[in-house]
C-alpha cells in the first residue's frame, strides 16, 4: 500500500455519520492527526504502518479499542453511566476487556459529552425549562470543571505516540473572547414615560431612594447611565488587540425581555458603533422559546438595523432545548452560537474547550452551526455560587490556567450592567479587567 508511514488508519466494522463527527474532532481538532478510515479488514492488515481497530474484537497488528457500541447505533437510548477512575481521572464507558489498549472508549465517551446526549433524554428541568447542571453526568462524576473530553483524547494520543513515534501530533492555538450580553442597553435613559413612573413607584415602595435620586439625575444628563458602559469595554480590551463581541436583546418588552423598545434612535445608533467591526449577534428574547415566528422577527428586525445579516446568537437566560433550539438559528441562517454553559454552574457543559460543530443527535447529522463552549459568567459568580470579586478572580484565575495549556478557546460571559462598578455590581470592574489581563497575557 502506499499510504504515507505517519497516517494513523482506523479500522471500524462501519463508517456513519457519528464515528466521523467525533473522529473529526478528536483526531484532526484536538490531535492534530492525519489519519484514514476503513471498515476493510483484508486494508487494514496489509497496511504496514500505525494503525488503530475500533471495533468489539481485535484484528491482528495495530492498537485496539474495544467499542461500547454507542457509535454504531442510530437511535439514543437511556443509559445508566458508572463514571470509573483512571490514572486520576474520571472516565466514562469503562471496558473490561483486557486486549483493550485503554479500560474505557474514548470516542463514546467525548461524543457521549460533545453531543449532549443526556439532553436528549428525558430530565427534570428548572424553573426556567433549562437543563439543570445538577442533572449532568458531569456535575454528578464531579468533573464539571475540567475539560475532560481533552483528557481522554490524550489518553489516546500519549497511547499513540509511545506504540508510533513517527506518528506528529499537532496542536492549536489559545484563543481568549469577551463575549458580553447586552439585555439592557440603558438602566433609565429610552424607557417610555409610562416605565419610568413605574420603576419610580416600584422604587418609593421598597424604600430605594438612592436609586430615585440617581434616575432623576441620569434623566436630567448629570450623571451618566449605569448601564451605559460601552466605551468602558472598548478601552479595556483595546490594549490587548480584544474586541468584544456583543449580543443584542432585540425584543419587545414584556416577561423575562426588558430591553429599551428597539424603534428608538439612541438604541440603533449605539448599534451602528459596536457593530463596526460585525461583532453584534443576536440574544433571543426569552419568550422567543414559546411564541412561533417571535425569533424570525428579532432576527430580521436586528439584520435590517445593521444593515447585514446576522451570524453570532446567545439564548438569554442560556435557555436550549436540543435539537429545535438550534435547528431554528440553523434556519435562519445563524452560524456561531455562544449558549453552551450552564448559569448555575462555572466550567465545561460539553467537556471540551474549543470550538465544535452542533451534531443533531435526533437527525444523525452533523450541521453547520459551530457552538462556541463558555466557561465562567459574570452572573454565576455573584449570583449563584454567591463569590466576591476576590474568590471570582480566583476562580477564574484557575480556569484559565486549565484552558491555557491544553490551547483551547476561552469565552467570559459578562454583562454591560454588571461594568457600572455600582450598587450590587460595586468592585466587579475590577474582576473584569483582572481577567482580560489574565485571559490575554
Amino acid at each position: 500500500m502506499n499510504q504515507p508511514a505517519f497516517m494513523l488508519l482506523i479500522f471500524s466494522p462501519v463508517k456513519n455519520s457519528r464515528l466521523g463527527y467525533i473522529f473529526q474532532i478528536a483526531l484532526d481538532k484536538l490531535l492534530g492527526l492525519s489519519w484514514s478510515w476503513t471498515t476493510d479488514q483484508d486494508e487494514f492488515l496489509a497496511f504496514e504502518g500505525p494503525k488503530l481497530a475500533y471495533a468489539k474484537e481485535p484484528l491482528d497488528g495495530g492498537l485496539f479499542l474495544e467499542a461500547s457500541g454507542l457509535l454504531f447505533e442510530q437511535n439514543i437510548i437511556p443509559r445508566d453511566l458508572k463514571v470509573k477512575i483512571f490514572k486520576n481521572a474520571p472516565v466514562l464507558f469503562f471496558s473490561e476487556n483486557p486486549a483493550s489498549s485503554l479500560p474505557f472508549d474514548p470516542f463514546a465517551a467525548a461524543f457521549y459529552m460533545i453531543a449532549r446526549y443526556e439532553e436528549y433524554i428525558p430530565h427534570h428541568t428548572d424553573r426556567y425549562g433549562r437543563f439543570p447542571a445538577t442533572e449532568s453526568i458531569a456535575w454528578k462524576g464531579k468533573f464539571l470543571e475540567r475539560p475532560i473530553v481533552h483528557e481522554w483524547i490524550k489518553f489516546l494520543g500519549d497511547l499513540l505516540q509511545q506504540h508510533f513515534p513517527e506518528l506528529h501530533l499537532g496542536s492549536g492555538e489559545y484563543r481568549y473572547l469577551s463575549t458580553i450580553d447586552i439585555d439592557h442597553v440603558y438602566a433609565y435613559r429610552c424607557r417610555p414615560p409610562i416605565r419610568t413612573l413605574g420603576g419610580v413607584g416600584r422604587a418609593l415602595g421598597h424604600g430605594r431612594f438612592r436609586e430615585i435620586i440617581q434616575r432623576l439625575q441620569v434623566l436630567s444628563g448629570r450623571l451618566p447611565d449605569p448601564y451605559d458602559n460601552y466605551d468602558y469595554i472598548h478601552r479595556v480590551n483595546e490594549p490587548y488587540g480584544n474586541k468584544a463581541l456583543y449580543f443584542i436583546l432585540f425584543a419587545d418588552y414584556g416577561g423575562n425581555d426588558n430591553n429599551i423598545p428597539v424603534t428608538s434612535k439612541s438604541f440603533k445608533h449605539l448599534l451602528s458603533e459596536l457593530d463596526r467591526d460585525k461583532n453584534v449577534g443576536i440574544h433571543p428574547s426569552f419568550s422567543s422559546h414559546s411564541h412561533p415566528g417571535r425569533l424570525e422577527s428579532e432576527y430580521i428586525g436586528l439584520s435590517e438595523a445593521l444593515h447585514r445579516k446576522v451570524t453570532r446568537s446567545r439564548q438569554h437566560f442560556l435557555k436550549i432545548s436540543f435539537p429545535t433550539t438550534y435547528r431554528k438559528l440553523i434556519a435562519l441562517g445563524i452560524r456561531e452560537d455562544f449558549s453552551m454553559s450552564y448559569a448555575s454552574h462555572i466550567g465545561f457543559r460539553a467537556g471540551i474547550t474549543i470550538p465544535f460543530p452542533f451534531f443533531d443527535l435526533t437527525r444523525n447529522e452533523i450541521t453547520p452551526l459551530i457552538i462556541h463552549p463558555v466557561s465562567i459568567m459574570d452572573v454565576t459568580l455573584k449570583d449563584y455560587l454567591r463569590l466576591t470579586p476576590e474568590k471570582s478572580i480566583e476562580k477564574i484565575e484557575d480556569l484559565i490556567n486549565v484552558i491555557k495549556p491544553i490551547q483551547g478557546e476561552f469565552v467570559s460571559l459578562w454583562h454591560n450592567e454588571s461594568l457600572g462598578d455600582s450598587g450590587r455590581w460595586k468592585g466587579w470592574r475590577q474582576v473584569y479587567e483582572t481577567m482580560i489581563r489574565m485571559a490575554s497575557s
